[in-house]
């Protein structure tokens, strides 16, 4: 997908790129590049797991977590 990527980033409509990808490879022409450069948010080289973290901290703090344990356990004793 990424060698399609590349033909698509250089004007190649995406149909015309998946199509010479899959008949390069059918053909055995097929070469690579194993080196790849996201940036996009999200990438493999741009993962922003710690901005995902603190994401997840933040909504995690949100849920009244102690006040539902107190009750579920005031629940159990009845």
């Amino acid at each position: 997908m990424e060698e399609v990527n590349k033909l698509v980033n250089q004007g190649v409509p995406f149909r015309d790129a998946y199509k010479k990808v899959g008949l390069d490879i059918e053909a055995g022409k097929f070469e690579y590049s194993t080196n790849i450069a996201h940036t996009h948010e999200g990438s493999i080289g741009n993962l922003c797991t710690a901005e995902i973290k603190v994401q997840m901290e933040k909504v995690m703090d949100s849920f009244p977590f102690e006040t539902v344990n107190k009750r579920i356990f005031s629940l159990l004793k009845d």
